[in-house]
């Protein structure tokens, strides 16, 4: 299961968890009722279900993502040159699947119990292997699948709590070219190096990180019925720190073979500690009529939690670290449904606003080229059965051009732009017994 970076919210979150929702940009999830989501967005909603209720979804996601090439060089300590290569060609034609499924059923009149499987936190960036930034990153793929068991109780008729445990599996892999020739003369100089033909950009390596951890976490959720129009929630989904073990690859030219003799280069195991954020949901629906209903939310993410991400080789290599200085994040959203006067079926839009956690230029990676995002959706649903609905929704996401300006461990420096947007459509059906 594995996302390219338009798929997903802000950072690498994912927000695919529900197609209805989807239909107007997730702003009523928190308080959302009606489909099995609700297990990931608000669990003390899940006492609002009688019987049983099964939803499974899936989505297809059309993104394109295209770096733009402005002064990408060497190292000024080398000349500066500039980097060699294509832009890294575009991912416009690859279509990504996401699915999700959710189980919740009434205990008692009071006790409700949910299951769902999920991913919260994905991403996928592949580029040529010879652009410019090979050296920064070519292939970047991280996947999370959650296994989410909940509870909630109904306190009063109004007022129900909910609790969720989550065993995260991760699985990483990184891969990046590597310049021996600019780090044979950073290392020993011009002399020993041209003789070998050990120059910048004419000795390329490769280097290639794979590994995998699992994570606990929990979240939690309040969901208030002011009265049979207006709903609130709020929720909790607590962090999640991964501890990664990983296999670290690397292929060396045979002519730079003299710069693994101190033991770096070599093929080991590493480590990398990682802390996935918490993040807090509030939202609002309100009915006016039988017909039309609103409904808002906005969600707050910890990103500021994930400053670097340090590998730690177990060899003399030295640490590999990405500066990110992430920041913390809002996404907003308003939605309108309206319920047609047979009852069957149901039309949605939305529109939401996603920050991104990236501070600047010099701070983006080409691994994550994050930006902001806004997200413009429609939806609907059909009641195919007294106990059956089919929903299906559509958005596009504008984002805003990236700029980047960052350099890499050989103080490479990768400068241009970054054009994104991204193209969903998803399929749901719910089913109650």
């Amino acid at each position: 299961m594995f996302f390219s970076i338009p798929a997903m919210s802000a950072g690498i979150a994912v927000m695919e968890q529900s197609v209805k929702e989807l239909g107007q940009a997730f702003s009523g999830a928190p308080t959302n009722i009606n489909d099995g989501s609700m297990v990931f967005f608000n669990p003390g909603a899940m006492s609002q279900v009688r019987g049983k209720l099964v939803s499974m979804a899936g989505y297809v996601v059309a993104p394109s993502t295209t770096f733009h090439n402005s002064t990408s060089q060497l190292s000024p300590a080398l000349g500066g040159a500039p980097l060699k290569g294509n832009d890294g060609g575009s991912d416009a034609a690859n279509l990504v699947f996401i699915p999700n499924v959710y189980y919740v059923q009434e205990l008692t009149n009071r006790v409700a119990f949910g299951f769902g499987l999920n991913t919260p936190v994905g991403m996928r960036n592949s580029y040529d292997s010879n652009w410019k930034g090979r050296y920064q990153a070519i292939d970047s793929e991280i996947s999370v699948l959650n296994f989410n068991p909940s509870l909630s109780l109904k306190v009063t008729e109004k007022l129900s709590f909910g609790a969720g445990f989550n065993v995260q599996y991760l699985r990483t892999r990184l891969t990046n070219a590597i310049d021996f020739g600019t780090i044979c003369l950073q290392a020993l100089g011009p002399a020993p190096c041209a003789g070998q033909g050990l120059l910048p950009q004419a000795a390329d390596g490769h280097a290639s990180l794979k590994g995998d951890s699992v994570g606990f976490g929990y979240n939690l959720g309040a969901f208030y019925a002011l009265n049979q129009d207006t709903h609130l929630g709020v929720s909790y989904r607590s962090r999640v720190t991964h501890d990664v073990h990983s296999n670290a690859n690397f292929s060396v030219p045979d002519s730079a073979a003299v710069l693994t003799q101190g033991g770096s280069f070599v093929d080991t195991h590493a480590r990398t500690s990682v802390t996935l954020p918490d993040n807090v949901l509030f939202g609002f629906s309100h009915r006016f009529n039988p017909r039309w209903t609103i409904s808002a939310d906005a969600l707050w993410t910890h990103w500021s939690l994930i400053r670097e991400l340090r590998t730690d080789f177990l060899s003399a290599q030295r640490d590999d670290v990405a500066d990110l200085k992430w920041q913390d994040t809002w996404r907003y959203a308003f939605g309108i449904s309206y319920l047609s006067e047979n009852n069957k079926w149901t039309m949605r839009t939305g529109f939401a606003y996603d920050q991104t956690p990236v501070p600047n230029a010099q701070h983006r990676s080409p691994r994550i080229p994050d930006s902001s995002r806004y997200w413009l959706t429609v939806g609907l649903t059909y009641a195919l059965l007294k106990n059956v609905n089919i929903h299906a929704a559509y958005a596009h996401l504008f984002m805003d051009n990236a700029a980047i300006n960052r350099r890499g461990a050989t103080a490479d420096l990768l400068a241009g732009q970054y054009s994104e947007q991204a193209n969903i459509g998803g399929l749901q059906m719910d089913w109650r017994f």
